[in-house]
């Protein structure tokens, strides 16, 4: 007679309570590589806007240019200020392209100007629908709160009434945004002298008898995720 072995209950129960144990702590770690992952992609991105956001800056201090423009109630305003007026930073600047195939040909002058907006106005509206997007929620229901950095440009140098400034959103998230102005003095020095460096935060100056020459920018901020950062970009003079 052929006695018939096989498990027991209590065998099977702890064979199933290993598997569910093994098969748990595989989901979990599968769910903190995606994450981790997530997380790693999240922070690419931030780096590489960052790192946009400090070229189109760089590229348009060195290129500015001495030329004046007139505003839209025909006052003047110098090619370069810092701190005054309805932008912490306007300029104009050289190389603006014109497409190869255009008919009515423009200006490569170009005149632009820097500040931030609240997250929720409509100059901000592409950066709040980027942070809908990565929270997952519709833009009415993403938790929002700060600034978004704009750079604005106008289509002619010269404005008139109906001359309108065009938004393009620079940085979605962004804090305590100060522009200063890095000067150097060349009033009392001999040709063997260097420069005297200083640092102010407007321009232009208010007397012309300091002989001041704008030399850098200098921008101040913090950004969530990197903390306080500080750039410098040279002004060119060629």
């Amino acid at each position: 007679m052929r006695i018939q072995t096989g498990f027991t209950l209590l065998e099977v129960l702890v064979a199933v309570a290993i598997s569910a144990t093994v098969g748990v702590a595989a989901v979990q770690l599968l769910s903190n590589i995606a994450q981790v992952n997530k997380t790693s992609i999240g922070k690419a991105d931030e780096l590489a806007a960052l790192q946009r956001f400090n070229q189109i800056l760089g590229r348009d201090v060195g290129q500015v240019i001495d030329r004046d423009i007139r505003d839209e109630y025909g006052d003047t305003l110098p090619s370069l200020m810092v701190g005054s007026g309805d932008y912490p930073l306007e300029m104009t600047i050289a190389g603006w392209r014109n497409s190869p195939i255009t008919e009515d040909p423009r200006s490569n002058l170009q005149r632009i100007a820097y500040r931030t907006e609240d997250l929720l106005s409509e100059p901000c509206e592409p950066a709040l629908e980027r942070i809908a997007y990565e929270q997952g929620v519709s833009v009415e229901d993403a938790e929002v709160e700060g600034e978004c950095f704009v750079r604005y440009y106008w289509p002619v140098l010269d404005r008139g009434d109906t001359s309108e400034a065009k938004s393009q959103v620079l940085y979605d998230r962004i804090e305590d945004v100060r522009f200063d102005i890095v000067v150097s003095s060349t009033s009392a020095l001999s040709a063997e002298e260097s420069p005297e460096m200083s640092e102010a935060d407007y321009w232009p100056p208010v007397s012309e008898e300091d002989q001041l020459r704008p030399v850098a920018i200098r921008m101040y901020f913090t950004a969530p995720g990197f903390g306080d950062i500080m750039r410098q970009w040279e002004i060119s003079h060629d």
